[in-house]
């Protein structure tokens, strides 16, 4: 051992002609990653004598490391960078740099490579020949990127694109990647050929700011590769998914990649075409989640879905720290009966509601109609919306002689207690009964008067004057529908709905105490039509929202 030790120590010199003086770094400013290229020595077959590069270091393990003036990568106690030798061949060993490193070297000029040949057996130094950086900013190419898919089916790309110096040619690399454990998969995109349509590219001739719309076509070529994906995303909607570019430019590889501002399910059987929106949000009240369709007050679609049997709903809640997912599953005739879906708060959610922030925190929610063989016929996806914090936590309801008087009882969390909710906001009151599986409304008001979420409790009393007159009721009458509550009371549960701008929440009244405890969305919606035409108009808005 000591004998070849001292050989090659000897003949060390003949290591420094492995690689040309021509080698050089290159650095891609996107991804800030520097990409040392070892060409190989311009005569290195010419060498007879003592030719160690060829007869030595094939299939050996060379040690890696760049070092600036007064910077070394990678960085002590970083993973060491390494690569295997092949004889006469061109190597590119990657290095992985922070933002802020690659920020302080990108404008240097001197720089060096050194390799440790067999692990540290033999060391060379040489000097790099130039330093070259991708300074392509491809982060401004896309106004606009949405993913629309057809369950299991094709994927369209909607772009609204910039005038970036992208060529759209046979050598242009477009593909969407997404992440498998600590891996990642690709889709390749390939151009449209036939049934395109008028927006699509072809691609000879199509400049890049004209593209609107990229597609992955279902094909046997990439069966396999789509299959993936959707298993990955059935299993995680919060994939990280990406779409990338990938092009030369004068010998430089450069990718630009953007992740989606929205993934949104394609409407495949026309079921937001029947006078009901079907964008969901989610609501956070004191002891639960409520996920609900925005401006119905139903679950059953009027649209046909066939063979569906069973409905998943899939919510993740987040912000910039802390995140929840919350999971359900119905038989189709329960879940068309119910309003919404109800999730009990767990552990995990009081960070997410506490601390929440309608700028940080957000919602990805999913409603899947699923047929006997358990897959998916049709999805409903809101993709990281804002979701909204509940600020009541009960309240009592009060039966005087001439007004009807509600106790709020208002969550102590900064959001609520500062007003953020909406300094004007005015709550309504609906009070009804259900009898024989019928829903009979004893009054909606229309409240005039601002909450005060700052006070922790207030008691706010609507009258007659408030009464809203163009709603059937069980009696006639204001005064006359407040007499039979009072009476009903006696007998039965009479319920309340407080309507607001930001919340709807359903209470149940006990007769014996005059208490309320909350009730989650499971209210009938023969029930909840009653409520409608002020509900609706009240939600709509509030939320002011397109349909997704």
């Amino acid at each position: 051992m000591l004998l070849i030790y001292t050989s090659l120590q000897a003949s060390a010199s003949s290591f420094t002609e492995c690689y040309s003086a021509k080698s050089y770094i290159n650095g891609n400013s996107l991804t800030y990653q520097l990409n040392l290229h070892l060409i190989p020595f311009e005569r290195l077959v010419q060498i007879t004598e003592e030719n160690l590069c060829q007869m030595y270091l094939p299939g050996k393990i060379v040690v890696a490391q760049i070092h600036y003036d007064d910077l070394s990568f990678p960085r002590a106690g970083q993973d060491e960078v390494n690569f295997i030798y092949k004889f006469n061949q061109e190597i590119i060993v990657s290095f992985q740099l922070d933002e802020a490193d690659y920020r302080y070297i990108i404008d240097k000029q001197n720089a060096m490579y050194e390799l440790w040949y067999d692990v540290n057996l033999v060391k060379v130094n040489n000097s790099v020949n130039t330093i070259e950086h991708t300074k392509y900013n491809g982060t401004n190419c896309f106004q606009q990127i949405q993913l629309e898919y057809t369950i299991y089916e094709d994927i369209d790309i909607n772009v609204i694109a910039n005038n970036c110096e992208v060529r759209i040619d046979p050598a242009l690399q477009v593909y969407l990647e997404f992440e498998v454990g600590l891996g990642k998969q690709q889709v390749p995109i390939f151009p449209c050929s036939q049934n395109c349509l008028q927006d699509e590219y072809s691609v000879t001739s199509t400049q890049f700011h004209h593209i609107s719309i990229y597609r992955i076509k279902k094909t046997s070529y990439i069966a396999a590769q789509l299959a993936s994906f959707y298993t990955n995303f059935i299993q995680n909607r919060r994939l990280r998914i990406t779409m990338n570019l990938l092009f030369n430019t004068n010998g430089i590889d450069t990718v630009i990649t953007r992740t989606f501002d929205e993934i949104l399910a394609k409407d495949t059987y026309n079921c937001k075409v029947n006078d009901t929106y079907l964008a969901l949000f989610a609501i956070f009240n004191s002891d639960s989640v409520q996920l609900q369709y925005r401006d119905s007050f139903k679950n059953k679609l009027l649209c046909d879905l066939p063979g569906v049997v069973s409905v998943h709903v899939d919510m993740y809640l987040f912000d910039d720290v802390n995140s929840l997912r919350i999971q359900k599953s119905y038989g189709i005739e329960k879940f068309n009966e119910n309003v919404g879906a109800s999730f009990k708060n767990i552990d995990e959610s009081d960070a997410l509601r506490n601390n929440h922030d309608p700028e940080v925190s957000k919602a990805t929610m999913v409603v899947s109609y699923l047929d006997a063989s358990g897959q998916i016929v049709y999805d409903l996806i809101v993709y990281n919306d804002p979701f909204y914090v509940g600020c009541i936590n009960r309240a009592v309801l009060h039966l005087h002689k001439t007004e009807t008087c509600i106790d709020y009882y208002f969550n102590n969390i900064s959001k609520c207690t500062s007003n953020l909710v909406n300094p004007n906001e005015k709550n309504n009151l609906g009070i009804f009964y259900q009898e024989n599986n019928k829903a009979y409304s004893l009054g909606l008001y229309k409240l005039n008067r601002i909450v005060d979420y700052s006070l922790l409790r207030q008691q706010l009393c609507f009258v007659c004057d408030e009464f809203v007159d163009d709603t059937i009721y069980a009696k006639p009458s204001c005064k006359e529908n407040q007499s039979f509550t009072k009476e009903k009371l006696k007998s039965m549960e009479i319920n309340f709905a407080i309507i607001s701008d930001y919340e709807f929440n359903i209470f149940k009244t006990v007769a014996a105490e005059y208490q309320s405890i909350y009730m989650p969305f499971t209210t009938t919606s023969v029930l909840l039509m009653i409520l409608t035409v002020v509900s609706v108009m009240i939600l709509h808005k509030r939320y002011n929202v397109k349909c997704h």
